[in-house]
């Protein structure tokens, strides 16, 4: 394999640490990038792996989440709605082909199939992927130690609505981000 080409990846990848999310830090001193995301997800899903089925290949799960994010360095971070859907869809697909056609044929194929994966969301390891990557947002904004700031104004209700589908399967997370949200309310963070 090229190493030239692998690194010319690996270094326009760094620049995923440039693409400035809509969350803050669960400090709220500011927001957050999506490599930090990116990261954190990642470390999240070693520590709550435990809750994905048992025939679920935790390191395959890792792989969909180390590739996921990388099409913001091109497509940006998006809020999705029911609006601009199709539109961010399409978008990073695109930023996908641009991409992954740095790596060396294989390697393009590989993460090309990995982040198609994740985004079909067909497989065991992409559904638990796609949970991990939904919590995720409510931990960093809605823990208890958290900062609460929320982007847009939100019901508890809107996020269930958007996040029960991929957290649902996994009772335990379901719960524990029902019990955020909660709170979240109680707080006066979220409208119920």
């Amino acid at each position: 394999m090229p190493l030239s080409q692998q690194i010319e990846f690996l270094l326009h990848a760094d620049k995923l640490k440039t693409v400035v999310r809509n969350n803050k830090l669960v400090s709220g001193e500011r927001f957050e990038s999506s490599a930090e995301h990116s990261w954190h997800v990642t470390l999240q899903t070693l520590v709550l792996g435990g809750h994905a089925p048992k025939d679920v290949r935790l390191d395959h799960v890792l792989k969909l989440l180390t590739v996921h994010d990388l099409v913001e360095i091109e497509a940006g971070d998006h809020w999705v709605t029911e609006d601009n859907a199709a539109q961010v869809a399409e978008k990073e697909a695109l930023a996908a082909e641009t991409i992954f056609a740095m790596l060396p044929p294989s390697q393009r194929d590989e993460f090309k199939s990995l982040w198609w994966e994740f985004e079909e969301s067909a497989t065991a390891e992409a559904k638990f992927a796609n949970a991990m990557d939904a919590l995720h947002p409510i931990l960093i904004v809605f823990s208890p130690n958290a900062s609460g700031f929320c982007h847009t104004a939100l019901s508890a209700e809107f996020i269930r609505k958007k996040k029960r589908p991929k957290l649902e399967p996994y009772p335990d997370l379901w719960a524990y981000a029902q019990t955020l949200l909660e709170d979240a309310v109680k707080k006066g963070n979220l409208i119920p």
